[in-house]
């Protein structure tokens, strides 16, 4: 790779666009950028590059999309895209990355739409300053070791409310190099984990906000500021350590396709103001600590059961009358959280059961010898009754 990008680095190149995705490449990433400074997007995701992102990237002065997911990348966060205050898009996902996200992504990359890092090593707590990038629409730090809080400022990312909400379904506007560069930008895709399941999104993603907090360590409340966000489509801050209730003020986000808050510690009634989202396809409140009556809607009572169990409720779509005295299974989200290692009682009193019938039933018949010949008759008296029958 280093002789295709560094051949000719006494002058600069005028390539806009650079795609290596895909190509099984592998090794360190080369160093000689500073010829490219009128690249503006980069895709090398999907291949096998390790190490940090070289210095010279700084010098990509107009880069608008970097995608580089699914390599093996080690380090803490990139210092080299500290000057890319071009950025729209930035997708570090499912690498090797460690350490804090730094403050200056908040402060520098003022200009970004979506920030993947999923997948990572990253750890400490969710800087505030991510707050002053109000026009981020897609945020995605699954799968990472933060921890801490969810900040109560995202009812500053104002995108991603209803009345400063884009309609232009394109992430990049119009940019002064050339009529070819402007064509291709709109042309940008971006994988992204929606609903639970992965997938491309290219025509429309300008029109998708999302936040993806899920599998971490963040604990305390779900921030009542969240539910400012009225224009947000998808939001799962599932498997993390969650408590205090549902926010009443849920019914606030009008547009809400998509909430996954399961496999928390959260406790209460769900608000029944939850049945006014007339969007929701998908809802999992699974393995937290609520309790009651689920509330009545046209949405709710169409999800499956499996989406509230472990918790303490009745009602439909569960089984269970809330009238009736029957008790409530309840499954403890601390034992299923890593995995579902948690004691599974079922086997251990049939394994018990097991280990109690052989010592009464079938260890007697080795030590006493009136017990096995009772037992033989009783056998022989059978078969010949048997016999007899048939």
């Amino acid at each position: 790779m280093d002789d295709f990008l560094c051949r000719n680095q006494d002058k600069p190149m005028a390539l806009e666009f650079l795609n290596l995705a895909s190509n099984n490449l592998s090794g360190d990433l080369p160093n000689c950028w500073k010829i490219w400074p009128f690249l503006a997007e980069l895709y090398l995701q999907n291949n096998h590059f390790v190490g940090n992102l070289p210095l010279s990237m700084a010098s990509l002065a107009v880069l608008q999309s970097f995608q580089i997911h699914k390599n093996l990348l080690s380090g803490i966060f990139p210092t080299s895209l500290k000057k890319n205050n071009q950025l729209k898009v930035l997708d570090l996902g499912a690498n090797n990355l460690s350490g804090t996200i730094p403050q200056w992504v908040g402060e520098k990359l003022l200009n970004l739409k979506i920030l993947v890092l999923r997948s990572n090593n990253f750890s400490g707590h969710i800087p505030n300053e991510i707050c002053d990038m109000s026009l981020l629409q897609i945020i995605d730090r699954a799968g990472n070791h933060l921890s801490g809080n969810i900040p109560t400022c995202f009812n500053n990312l104002s995108v991603m409310t209803l009345k400063n909400r884009s309609t232009n379904p394109a992430i990049y506007s119009e940019t002064p190099y050339t009529i070819y560069y402007t064509t291709v930008l709109n042309m940008v895709s971006e994988l992204l984990w929606l609903k639970g399941t992965e997938g491309e999104y290219k025509s429309i993603l300008g029109l998708v906000t999302s936040i993806d907090l899920s599998r971490n360590k963040l604990s305390g409340e779900i921030p009542r500021e969240i539910t400012d966000l009225d224009g947000l489509l998808y939001l799962n801050l599932s498997k993390n350590q969650l408590s205090g209730q549902i926010p009443p003020s849920i019914c606030n986000m009008r547009w809400l396709e998509s909430l996954d808050i399961s496999r928390n510690r959260l406790s209460g009634e769900i608000p029944s103001t939850i049945s006014n989202l007339n969007f929701l396809n998908r809802l999992d409140l699974s393995h937290n600590h609520l309790k009651g009556k689920i509330p009545r809607g046209i949405q709710i009572q169409s999800f499956e059961a499996s989406n509230f169990v472990g918790n303490n409720l009745c009602g439909q779509p569960l089984p269970i009358n809330c009238s009736s005295n029957q008790q409530i299974p309840y499954i403890d989200s601390s034992e299923t959280k890593n995995g579902g290692h948690g004691v599974n009682w079922f086997f251990v009193s049939m394994t018990l059961g097991f280990i109690v019938g052989f010592w009464v039933v079938v260890v007697p018949l080795f030590i006493s010898r009136s017990w096995r010949y009772t037992y033989f008759c009783f056998l022989d008296d059978m078969c010949y009754k048997l016999q007899s029958y048939w």
